[in-house]
């Protein structure tokens, strides 16, 4: 049999821990199928990683954080305008695409867990915009790949790469979550909104073919329901006395290993990051996260069962991709949430909740400014987003989980931001125009969401999950290189023969 892959050339994004838990794997088979290879580090312990190892024969290879450091060393003088960089991306603005640059335009230096204060002039930024662009034109230069693969699309060089090779015809892919428990999906667009996925929704929509899986996801609709419906109160997580003191000592212990073996992470222009963190950053962080948790342990909530008729508005992890990338106009959470309030109708009010992965990670002062945000009350993050999604008429965000939760129970949804797989369930309505949302909210709410369609429609959106995702430990593969290899990597190759094959029709 042909093999459909000798001699293709294939470009991975290296990336922090996936580069070593499945970026090498992928690269190690790749090349036994007969591909050509070339690599885009991210973070510099893995390009040097990537270097260093023997087993994989790259054609180029390109540090990203390297060229970030020193773009104008990079450069060498030589200058392009942002006019024709957006011509290039075909986009009309690169300043979207910037907000997801996180310690460029938050500081971690300033404030644990990031300051909004911005980082690096935006003279540097422009700089680096400018080194992206030239070492992407390098790549398809001297590479000219037939398909990029990339964990997914969280920053400004997955960004622009997605851009200039949708612009010349070369496919990107990356895996995104589905919604639907325990399954992914492959993506090939920076929005999660293009893919085999999306195609086999359309079809199940249009009445053009029906999935053996619908029996399959009546049952899964049915038991998420179930489960939800009798989902316990959220508990703080308690910590046994080892753990205590494990928690207590580690700070110290990474201020040491600091002295002992200094980090390569170090950037000149971003500073002080996440990934490079001196001991008094190492301190601050540790002291600041027990003042915050305390402070959320302790504030006092506006007590849910005073609330009548209310509006949901779920907060969002940040700085993330599902801010930063999916609704880059949004991203100012605080006021975000005092628009929605002061567009809501009659006598509806709106319940806000912080998530549950930013607990100890927001300061006092943000959660207070939401709380004494007028027509808003912010609820104990412990409530379980069930009991808020049963009494809420209505869920508003950006994005987020609670958005893909409420259609499973008939919940209208307005989503403010761009992203491809929310969009595409039942009951989630698009709406950008805040000087609008007050009349929006009132055609949401008058309409009938309890309707066969509606559940037809998402049945058809798990049967399209089923049909084209997998069932796999993709996290625990990313983060801690766990899973069967092998099937992960049958999983990666059916879709990259497919891409191809598709491209070269």
């Amino acid at each position: 049999m042909a093999n459909d892959l000798q001699g293709k050339k294939i470009l991975i994004f290296q990336q922090r821990n996936w580069g070593r838990g499945i970026g090498h794997l992928l690269a190690k088979k790749l090349q036994a199928e007969g591909c050509r290879l070339a690599a885009l580090t991210l973070k510099r312990t893995i390009h040097e990683f990537v270097l260093n190892q023997k087993e994989v024969k790259y054609d180029l290879i390109i540090g990203n954080d390297e060229i970030m450091g020193s773009p104008k060393k990079y450069l060498g003088g030589e200058n392009y305008s942002l006019q024709e960089i957006c011509r290039e991306l075909n986009v009309d603005s690169i300043w979207p695409i910037v907000s997801s640059m996180r310690n460029h335009v938050k500081s971690y230096k300033d404030k644990f867990y990031y300051s909004f204060r911005q980082n690096v002039p935006d003279e540097e930024i422009v700089d680096f915009v400018m080194a992206t662009y030239k070492y992407i034109r390098e790549f398809f230069r001297e590479f000219k790949p037939d398909l990029v693969i990339t964990p997914n699309f969280p920053s400004l060089p997955h960004l622009m790469f997605y851009f200039y090779a949708k612009k010349h015809g070369v496919p990107m892919i990356g895996i995104t979550d589905s919604k639907v428990q325990g399954h992914f999906i492959f993506t090939h667009s920076y929005l999660d909104d293009q893919g085999p996925f999306f195609e086999r929704l359309d079809e199940l929509n249009n009445g053009r073919a029906d999935s053996a899986n619908r029996q399959r996801a009546r049952g899964y609709i049915e038991e998420f329901r179930q489960i939800f419906n009798r989902s316990p109160q959220a508990q703080l997580q308690r910590r046994n006395w080892k753990q205590k003191i494990r928690r207590e000592l580690s700070p110290f212990y990474h201020s040491l290993k600091w002295y002992l073996k200094p980090s390569i992470n170090y950037l000149e222009s971003t500073g002080i990051t996440i990934d490079y963190r001196p001991p008094r950053i190492i301190l601050r962080d540790h002291y600041a996260r027990k003042r915050y948790e305390k402070f959320m342990n302790n504030y006092q909530y506006y007590p849910l069962e005073k609330a009548r008729k209310f509006v949901y508005f779920p907060l969002q992890v940040q700085p993330e991709e599902a801010i930063d990338v999916y609704a880059p106009f949004f991203s100012n959470q605080i006021e975000t949430a005092r628009l929605v309030a002061q567009s809501l109708p009659d006598d509806y009010t709106l319940i806000v909740k912080d998530h549950p992965a930013m607990y100890g990670l927001h300061p006092p002062s943000y959660l207070e400014k939401i709380a004494r945000t007028p027509n808003v009350k912010l609820v104990d993050y412990r409530i379980p987003s069930g009991e808020l999604l049963r009494r809420a008429d209505l869920v508003i965000g950006p994005s987020g989980t609670t958005l893909a939760e409420a259609p499973f129970f008939f919940k209208p949804v307005i989503q403010l931001g761009n992203l491809g797989t929310t969009l595409r369930l039942p009951t989630v309505f698009r709406h950008t125009d805040m000087t609008t949302l007050a009349a929006k909210i009132k055609e949401v709410l008058a309409m009938n969401h309890r309707t066969a369609e509606n559940e037809r429609r998402l049945e058809n959106y798990v049967a399209a999950v089923y049909d084209t995702g997998f069932d796999y430990d993709y996290i625990a593969a990313w983060e801690r290189g766990r899973g069967d290899k092998e099937e992960l990597w049958q999983i990666y190759r059916r879709e990259i023969e497919k891409t191809l094959s598709k491209d070269n029709r």
